[in-house]
């Protein structure tokens, strides 16, 4: 019973961020992702800490903050923090359909570490599904890049002012470092699957208050760099780069369901099926953006993007069996 449902809340994780990564790519569009990874957080972080005060009581919030578990708590609080930076970077780069596959590449992130510290073993579904994923993001990447090129040989006469279909001047011209900020953004959020893995192994943490505590310690250190930055930039004190109310209730709505519904599924996964089942499993959201991208954002689907996230959830769910 507890696989089977370990299994639906990963896939209801996947869900719920593939979603999410297609409301911030409408959100970051006219914000910048330093602002966006602060302002993502102001409604989900209420009511994580909300509903943990009613379900679990204050007592579950200090928990994190014991001497065995606060460095898994800062070490995560921090990557969550980086990763989710550059993702929203990344979605002003690229399109929605091409970042988020890239970024599934998470799990190969979390399984390296949980192998490093002998949590888990090597097996052959773990290096081929691995392999798997690699190779679905290469060919998505390669041929990504390839389209972004060709549309940079365009001049500017050829592109129809009146149509709807405009060409983002920032995709044309970054391909390469939006792939490059997917990347980082897989590599911290691997990494902080891996330390909040760590802290879950505390039989008294409980994941909704955990979250609250780790997601509002990330939204403090967001705005604290947005601030910084502010200063320095402007040399002087002045508000962030504001952001309009559309924005913010679609970054706020965005994270809601990318915590609240994602965040608690995944974990709560975890504790009950560990971080090697779960992890690969909830990376076949490419699946929902690919989707949702292409119904809602009017972003055109190529077969080498189909072709390359059914090869990373076929890796995904071959890991999921080395479990």
């Amino acid at each position: 019973m507890s696989l089977a449902l370990g299994i639906i809340l990963s896939f209801t994780a996947a869900f719920a961020w593939g979603t999410g990564m297609v409301i911030f790519k409408v959100g970051v569009k006219h914000t910048d992702p330093l602002t966006a990874t602060y302002v993502k957080g102001l409604l989900a972080v209420p009511i994580l800490i909300v509903v943990g005060l009613i379900i679990y009581g204050s007592n579950s919030f200090a928990q994190p903050f014991q001497t065995d578990n606060l460095l898994w708590l800062l070490l995560s609080a921090l990557f969550i923090a980086l990763g989710d930076f550059f993702s929203l970077f990344a979605l002003r780069k690229i399109h929605v359909s091409i970042a988020q596959p890239i970024t599934t590449i998470y799990p190969f992130v979390t399984i390296l570490l949980l192998i490093v510290t002998n949590t888990e073993y090597i097996s052959w579904e773990i290096i081929i599904g691995t392999s798997l994923i690699i190779i679905g993001v290469t060919i998505i990447t390669y041929f990504s890049r390839k389209k972004d090129n060709a549309k940079i040989k365009l001049n500017d006469s050829q592109i129809d002012e009146e149509s709807n279909e405009l060409i983002d001047v920032t995709e044309k011209k970054a391909p390469i470092l939006g792939i490059i900020l997917a990347l980082l953004a897989a590599v911290f959020w691997g990494g902080t699957i891996f330390f909040t893995r760590k802290l879950l192994e505390d039989p008294d943490i409980e994941v909704i208050s955990m979250m609250g505590v780790r997601n509002g310690l990330m939204v403090v250190t967001a705005l604290i760099a947005a601030l910084s930055y502010s200063l320095i930039k402007n040399k002087g004190v002045k508000k962030p780069h504001a952001v309009h109310y559309k924005e913010l209730g679609i970054l706020m709505g965005g994270g809601v369901i990318s915590w609240c519904i994602g965040g608690v599924s995944f974990f709560t996964a975890v504790g009950m099926i560990g971080a090697g089942i779960s992890t690969p499993l909830s990376s076949i959201s490419p699946f929902i953006v690919l989707l949702l991208g292409s119904i809602f954002l009017k972003e055109k689907i190529k077969l080498p993007q189909i072709i390359g996230v059914a090869i990373i959830v076929g890796g995904s769910v071959l890991l999921s069996l080395a479990g």
